[in-house]
């Protein structure tokens, strides 16, 4: 009779494990640098029509006029602008050029392209200024920039010291800048501040960009293994298509990455849920 019911006890554990398991299914991005150069209103729908949650990495300017009439305009499409793509200087980033993301789970995605005392305490501001509009604040790792990987992120983070301030990992600099064997290494200590993550189809030894940023169906790369060490991290947070330089319509394009998305995530998650 005992092994009976270690048998049942074991059986109605393992149920209760699949049963719990999540299906991983982050919000896909598309990039600015990669969009066709329609209106808003017309950008919004296609990305709508094509599955994206919307754009992020918005270039914008001071007034954040710009911003605010593609916030507008995608919000009635039933998407979203996520974030704004600036780098820090001496000088915090100004409220009026982001507010157009207040209180819309918005992010500022942030190059560093020189660390100084007045640049930590610049981003150290920027923070507290985005806290208060609940937005974000990723530093984007980028090659030839002070902050050009994960490490140095994390050790400005350090700096910085403020809740607020997180790290966006970006597969195309990665693979750029560090070795592709410690990728979930890298993910690990960056789990508790890892706020977004963006993603291309690369090759693995690729050294030029037009071989570490292409459209997710074409590289060498094993997108599988960074979207497993996501799932086995729990991450939660959004993931943006890199686009940069990529020849061709950006409308095809950005179809045949969303049907790649579609079949990567169909893989990881068979059997799931």
């Amino acid at each position: 009779m005992k092994g009976a019911a270690l048998i049942i006890t074991f059986f109605f554990s393992i149920c209760s494990f699949l049963v719990g398991e999540e299906k991983f299914s982050p919000e896909l991005y598309a990039f600015f640098n990669g969009t066709p150069r329609v209106p808003f209103e017309e950008e919004a729908e296609f990305f709508k029509e094509t599955g994206y949650a919307g754009i992020s990495q918005v270039y914008a300017n001071g007034t954040g006029k710009k911003l605010e009439e593609r916030v507008a305009a995608y919000e009635k499409s039933g998407v979203r602008v996520l974030s704004v793509y600036l780098s820090a200087t001496k000088d915090p980033i100004k409220e009026e050029a982001v507010k157009g993301l207040a209180n819309r789970g918005g992010m500022i995605e942030l190059t560093v392209k020189k660390i100084t005392p007045e640049v930590v305490e610049s981003i150290r501001r920027t923070a507290m200024m985005a806290e208060g509009l609940k937005i974000k604040v990723a530093l984007y790792p980028h090659a030839g920039n002070a902050v050009a990987t994960m490490p140095e992120a994390m050790s400005l983070i350090g700096k910085v010291d403020h809740p607020n301030l997180g790290v966006m990992f970006n597969l195309c600099h990665f693979l750029k800048n560090e070795k592709a064997k410690d990728l979930e290494k890298v993910l690990s200590v960056a789990a508790h501040r890892l706020f977004a993550v963006s993603i291309c189809g690369a090759d693995i030894d690729g050294k030029s960009w037009g071989h570490l940023i292409q459209t997710l169906d074409q590289g060498n790369f094993p997108q599988i293994r960074l979207l497993k060490a996501l799932r086995k991290m729990n991450f939660k947070g959004p993931v943006g298509l890199q686009c940069y330089a990529i020849k061709g319509d950006p409308r095809v394009n950005l179809t045949a990455s969303m049907k790649a998305w579609r079949k990567l995530l169909e893989e990881l998650n068979k059997g799931v849920g």
